[in-house]
């Protein structure tokens, strides 16, 4: 295991009870490796995934040039730094606050 991988133990537990009144096995503990993502590049739909949208709403952030992509080939892209900047930049420009009903 490399020094960018880390281990960390999980314990799950069960959020209900099965239907039938019974214990559903109660708590399991697991062992979970994580991998940071190496990749500079995203396909369209990874993007999507990341910021979690669908596909259609990336692709209208794309066409109004909130979001930038490249081409390589036939192929777009979204640079990794692109999908961060974009975070960062509804962050900065903050969201409206909730009204009270």
């Amino acid at each position: 295991m490399d020094a960018a991988t880390s281990t960390t133990t999980l314990k799950l537990t069960p959020r209900r009870r099965r239907p039938d009144g019974g214990n559903s096995g109660g708590a399991r503990i697991v062992n979970v490796t994580v991998r940071p993502d190496p990749r500079v590049l995203l396909s369209v739909e990874d993007a999507a995934e990341r910021l979690d949208i669908g596909r259609t709403m990336i692709y209208e952030l794309i066409a109004s040039g909130q979001l930038a992509t490249i081409t390589i080939g036939r192929l777009r892209k979204v640079p990794v730094v692109e999908v961060n900047e974009f975070v960062e930049r509804r962050r900065a420009a903050g969201s409206p606050a909730r009204q009270a009903v």
